[in-house]
C-alpha cells in the first residue's frame, strides 16, 4: 500500500513539473516599464546578485528594505547568459537556467517588476558563454599568447557571427517583454583575447597591414593603438545593433567597460575607445574595483577625474566589493569583500573625482556595515 502511495505522489510531482514547464513555454510577462525612473540623477545603483538564485526568494524582502533605506534609485538584476537565462526565453527552452526549470519561476520578471515600482531597473546580460564555447570550440577567443578562452567568444563571432546574433536575440527578448528601463551588456573583455584567425583577417582588412603589430620578441603588441581602434570598431558594430533593438522598445542600452592605472597613476582604457561605446550606449558603466592596479581605494579619484571628460551624466562608476581578483570559475560562496572602511574611502574618492553616479556590486558580499556606508553616502 505504501509503495502505491509513493508511486502516486511521484506521479503528481512529475505532472506538476511538466505543467510548470509547459506554462513557461507559452508565458510572457508583458508588464509595462515604469518610466518615472528612466533617467534617475544622480545614480545610486546596487547590483543584485544572489549566492544561490534558486534559494533567493526568501531574501528579496530584506534586500529590498536595505536598498530603500540606503537611498538606492537604480537596481541591476541578472538576466543570465546565452548559456543559462534567469527567465524562460521563449522558443529557447534549452537555454533556461536549471533554477528556472526546476522552480517554474521567472526570476527576471519577479525582480524587475518588484524593484521597478520604486527604482530604475537594469537587466544585466553577461556575454561570457562557457557552455556555448564548449559546444562550439571554434568560436573561442584566442589570447595574444595563442591560448583559447573557455568563456569568451571571438571578437568577430560577437560582431558578425551566430554567437552575436544569439546575444542580440536574448537582448530583444528582454527589451520586448520585460519591465526594465535598461539593459546592461557586461564582460566585453577583449584586451588580452580576440586574436584568432578570423580576428586577424578582419584586423588586416581594417588597417591594410600585413600582420599584427609585434613587439621586439615577436609577440602581438596588444597595446598598439591600431588594435584598439579596430577592436572598438568591431564591438561598435555589435553595439549599434543592440542599441537599435533596445531603443525600438523604449529601453536604454548600458555598456560596461574596464580601466586600469599604470605605475605613474595614469588611467588606461586598455585599447577601448570609450567615445565609440558612448556613440551607441546611453550610459557607460566603468568597472572601478578598489584595487585598480593593486592601488588603494583613493585611486578611484583619478578614475573619476578621467571619466568626467566623457560627460558625468552619462558615466556611472562601478565600485566592486571583491577583496581580490577572482577567476570566473570561482563560486560566489568562496568570495570575500573589502572592508566597510575601504568602501567608505572608495565612495569619498570617487565623489572627489567628480563621479556622483555610483554603482556598488555585488549585493551578496554586503553586510550591515556595508549597507550603513551606503546609507551615509546616499540617503542624505
Amino acid at each position: 500500500m505504501k509503495r502505491k502511495i509513493i508511486l502516486i505522489l511521484i506521479g503528481f510531482i512529475f505532472l506538476a513539473g511538466l505543467v510548470a514547464l509547459v506554462s513557461l513555454a507559452f508565458y510572457h510577462p508583458q508588464r509595462k516599464t515604469n518610466q518615472d525612473f528612466a533617467n534617475v540623477k544622480p545614480v545610486h545603483a546596487v547590483r543584485v546578485d544572489y549566492l544561490d538564485i534558486g534559494k533567493s526568494r526568501g531574501e528579496v524582502a530584506d534586500l529590498e528594505a536595505e536598498m530603500k533605506q540606503a537611498g538606492v534609485n537604480m537596481v541591476a538584476v541578472g538576466a543570465g547568459r546565452v548559456d543559462w537565462t534567469y527567465f524562460p526565453w521563449k522558443g529557447r527552452n534549452d537555454r533556461w537556467a536549471s533554477e528556472v526549470r526546476q522552480s517554474g519561476i521567472d526570476f527576471l520578471a519577479e525582480d524587475s517588476a518588484r524593484f521597478g515600482k520604486w527604482a530604475h531597473v537594469s537587466a544585466v546580460v553577461d556575454v561570457l558563454a562557457p557552455l556555448y564555447i564548449k559546444a562550439y570550440p571554434e568560436t573561442a577567443a584566442i589570447s595574444w599568447t595563442g591560448l583559447p578562452s573557455k568563456n569568451l567568444a571571438s571578437t568577430m563571432d560577437l560582431a558578425e557571427g551566430e554567437f552575436g546574433q544569439e546575444i542580440l536575440g536574448m537582448i530583444e527578448e528582454i527589451a520586448a517583454h520585460y519591465p526594465v528601463n535598461s539593459i546592461l551588456v557586461t564582460e566585453l573583455v577583449y584586451y588580452v583575447d580576440g586574436y584568432g584567425e578570423k580576428d586577424q583577417t578582419a584586423y588586416l582588412a581594417y588597417t591594410g597591414r600585413a600582420d599584427w603589430p609585434r613587439t621586439i620578441d615577436g609577440q602581438i603588441n596588444i597595446d598598439d593603438p591600431s588594435i584598439g581602434a579596430w577592436r572598438s570598431y568591431e564591438i561598435g558594430r555589435f553595439l549599434e545593433q543592440a542599441s537599435r533593438i533596445v531603443h525600438q522598445y523604449g529601453k536604454q542600452l548600458f555598456v560596461e567597460a574596464r580601466v586600469s592605472i599604470d605605475e605613474a597613476g595614469n588611467v588606461l582604457t586598455m585599447g577601448t575607445d570609450l567615445n565609440t561605446i558612448l556613440k551607441y550606449a546611453d550610459r557607460l558603466v566603468v568597472w572601478g574595483n578598489h584595487d585598480l592596479g593593486g592601488r588603494s581605494p583613493e585611486a578611484l579619484s583619478s578614475v573619476g577625474q578621467f571619466l568626467t571628460a566623457y560627460g558625468p551624466d552619462r558615466v556611472i562608476l562601478m565600485i566592486g566589493l571583491w577583496d581580490k581578483n577572482y577567476a570566473s570559475e570561482i563560486t560566489n560562496d568562496l568570495m570575500s569583500a573589502i572592508s566597510a572602511d575601504d568602501l567608505k574611502v572608495a565612495f569619498r574618492a570617487s565623489t572627489q573625482g567628480g563621479m556622483a553616479n555610483q554603482w556598488v556590486t555585488p549585493s551578496f558580499l554586503m553586510n550591515k556595515a556595508h549597507w550603513q556606508v551606503l546609507k551615509e553616502a546616499w540617503s542624505r
